[in-house]
């Protein structure tokens, strides 16, 4: 085998398994996302909840998050909140890793997000239900 038919061949071996590869993430993907139904909304053009009240809204639910006091509050409509599981939010600044995470309890009358950094550019709200999920993201 000439030299350029080695090279030809590793290349294509290496193509046919990132090919398989990603074939895998997409079939895991799908497998998850059709276990538990995830619903993304989506926020306000102009929205800055350090300043303003801004919502993020689907066609049944929304969430509205604007400041209160030294935080940021968070409302809901048209959650069942008995069905509501767990609330997390994580801060991100410039990379994709989160700055800090924090669990607000969806018993409590107030959502309430205290800890929140100066250097965060965005939050990313997950209320997480039994059979459903519902993620928002809000530039600060």
């Amino acid at each position: 085998m000439s030299r350029l038919g080695r090279y030809w061949l590793f290349f294509v071996i290496v193509a046919v398994g990132l090919a398989l590869s990603w074939g895998q993430v997409g079939r895991k993907t799908e497998r998850v996302l059709q276990q538990q139904s995830t619903v993304y909304l989506v926020a306000e053009a102009t929205c800055s909840p350090r300043q303003n009240p801004c919502a993020a809204v689907a066609a049944d639910r929304a969430l509205v998050l604007g400041p209160a006091g030294n935080g940021l509050a968070l409302k809901q409509a048209g959650f069942e909140t008995s069905r509501i599981v767990r609330i997390e939010a994580a801060f991100y600044g410039a990379g994709e890793e989160p700055l800090s995470r924090t669990t607000i309890d969806p018993r409590t009358e107030h959502w309430l997000l205290d800890d929140v950094s100066s250097a965060a550019g965005m939050v990313r709200i997950s209320v997480v239900g039994n059979a459903m999920l519902t993620v928002a993201e809000f530039p600060l």
